[in-house]
């Protein structure tokens, strides 16, 4: 009230309009894992840590830093050249991040658990499991959350399911959503994670992997291991049949040559020459050229004797000189240096790529090429937590997180067929599994939008009314919503005025809930209920604590399965 000090008539505005209730963020992930580096004044055991939130990559690139450099591996192949060995990554963190952001994802929380250069053994489930009960502590963190562990793929399988099965003991009581994966992306562990993890309606798991755009970062300074074409144990004849093979077909068409009685001298040295560019090749990359180059040059110093017209007789005649270049053995000798030639170790080896740039800049050009054709594989969850958050923003938390696209996904390292879709979606173990899909002309799509608890009915044969995760999800936002805004009514006086206020603002925030679409019904009483009434003393009759509220609402469940029924309708006329 205000307190006038001029006489005369003062003015007060008086808000009539009821409470409003503000809407709780409900995609905010929790990204707990390993990091690059950890910013100063970074403290798990600080409960006013205020560094953990982050709003972009760039800002994530410099707090946490990249990803780690790995060592590069190189191997040759006959068909591809010089490719890249796909590094066995441990931490995942920087690629998952890259990930959440494409796909829509928004404001985070990172809890390094440690950097890379302290998890010298690598990924540990301890560390990971210190970093969730971290998350209970922290001030700045409040629920609902989403939870993702991009490093879990990188524990052994048994401490994977036992770091997923202590994280869903944490969620129920928490109010918590986990994004989970499968072990190694791929069916045969679809078994072992239905087998190993605990069902719940507060996490939802996803399959397989993806094959991304996103490339591997390699350290540039780090000596280079190249693998040559030949496999242990593999013998030369069997490395090169083919080049062998092919330097035969040409030795027999110069014999043919030879037999005719008009014999053409260009003809066979064309064939030589052929066989010579064949050994070239061969050379190029083999670990010891001695021999192989003699034969190269003898053959060369044949051609050109036959260009040269210093050998036109290819009868051979008595009086030809024994150091004079004979043609036909030639053939032999590139098949015979072929046989001593070996190639376990690429032209790379023991060199950095920073070496090579400056020493061999087409060897270097083609690694960097084929760095960038190796794709990063990761497991689907960071990806999905950013469709949440696209989902969230543009539809609301009850529109369900699936047929939407994956951006910077180039396919599921496996694909999935209705077939195999039916069973991970519904199965006889009652733990569903969402699929990551490719559909020509639409790209790759999540397909599915089950919980974990994902069974139709429950054991009493009831509805499972939790099975679909935007009705897990959105009822724990408007449990959270509610609950802090009727906090403003605590200590006010229990009456039925009181309650009035209280029931109004309930009905206002879910008839506009009702009207974005979030509750079925065509009119609001079909839509949603609210009760607020007090407590009888039944001696008494005399109203007491607590003052009770009842809220009934009516959420949209997604349209999973659409089905068309055509017949034929006779002719009538």
């Amino acid at each position: 009230m205000s307190n006038p000090t001029t006489p005369g008539v003062s003015v007060e505005e008086i808000t009539k309009l009821p409470y409003s209730i503000a809407l709780i963020d409900t995609a905010i992930p929790v990204f707990i894992g390993y990091t690059d580096q950890i910013p100063e004044g970074y403290d798990l055991n600080d409960v006013n840590n205020k560094k953990l939130k982050i709003s972009s990559l760039l800002e994530f690139e410099d707090k946490f830093g990249k990803a780690k450099l790995e060592s590069l591996q190189l191997k040759d192949t006959k068909d591809k050249g010089v490719t890249v060995v796909a590094p066995e990554v441990q931490f995942l963190m920087y690629y998952s991040l890259q990930m959440y952001f494409a796909n829509g994802g928004g404001p985070c929380y990172i809890v390094s658990v440690g950097t890379y250069a302290s998890a010298s053994t690598g990924v540990q489930l301890s560390s990971l499991i210190n970093g969730l009960d971290k998350v209970d502590t922290l001030k700045a963190i409040k629920d609902p959350i989403l939870l993702v562990f991009p490093d879990a793929v990188s524990l052994t399988e048994p401490s994977f399911y036992e770091l997923y099965n202590y994280t869903i003991g944490e969620l129920e009581t928490k109010n918590r959503f986990a994004i989970l994966d499968t072990y190694e992306g791929n069916s045969t562990t679809i078994g072992n994670f239905r087998a190993g993890v605990s069902s719940t309606n507060h996490a939802a798991a996803y399959f397989p992997h993806l094959k991304t755009i996103l490339n591997y970062s390699f350290d540039e300074d780090k000596i280079i291991t190249h693998a040559g074409l030949q496999e242990e144990g593999q013998e030369s004849d069997d490395l090169y049949a083919g080049e062998i093979a092919a330097i035969k077909v040409l030795r027999d068409l110069a014999s043919l040559e030879i037999s005719n009685e008009s014999v053409n001298g260009f003809v066979l040295a064309d064939l030589l020459s052929q066989a010579i560019a064949i050994t070239e090749e061969i050379y190029e990359n083999a670990d010891s050229k001695d021999a192989l180059k003699e034969a190269i040059n003898d053959s060369k110093d044949v051609v050109d004797a036959i260009y040269g017209g210093i050998i036109d007789d290819f009868k051979i005649p008595e009086d030809l000189k024994v150091d004079t270049p004979i043609f036909r053995g030639e053939f032999d000798g590139l098949i015979d240096a072929i046989r001593l030639s070996i190639d376990k170790v690429g032209n790379a080896n023991g060199l950095t790529l920073k070496n090579l740039q400056a020493s061999d800049s087409l060897l270097y050009n083609q690694i960097k090429e084929a760095i960038r054709s190796l794709q990063v594989v990761l497991p689907p969850s960071s990806a999905i937590a950013g469709v949440y958050g696209r989902v969230d923003s543009i539809r609301g938390v009850w529109k369900a997180p699936a047929n939407v696209s994956l951006s910077y996904v180039t396919e599921p390292t496996e694909k999935v067929s209705e077939k195999e879709q039916s069973d991970l979606n519904i199965h006889n173990s009652g733990k569903s599994i969402n699929a990551v899909r490719t559909f020509t002309g639409k790209g790759n799509l999540i397909w599915g939008a089950r919980t974990l608890d994902g069974k139709d009915k429950k054991s009493d044969g009831k509805d499972n009314e939790w099975k679909y995760i935007h009705v897990r999800r959105y009822y724990d936002m408007i449990q959270q919503s509610i609950s802090k805004a009727l906090e403003r009514f605590i200590d006010e006086p229990n009456t039925s005025h009181t309650w009035l206020r209280a029931k109004t603002m309930l009905e206002n925030f879910l008839n506009q809930q009702w009207m974005e679409g979030a509750l079925a019904g065509s009119t609001p009483k079909e839509a949603y209920e609210v009760k607020v009434y007090g407590t009888e003393d039944p001696v008494t009759h005399n109203i007491t604590n607590p003052m009770n509220i009842e809220i009934k609402i009516a959420l949209v469940r997604p349209a999973e399965f659409i089905i068309l029924n055509f017949s034929h309708k006779l002719q009538q006329s």
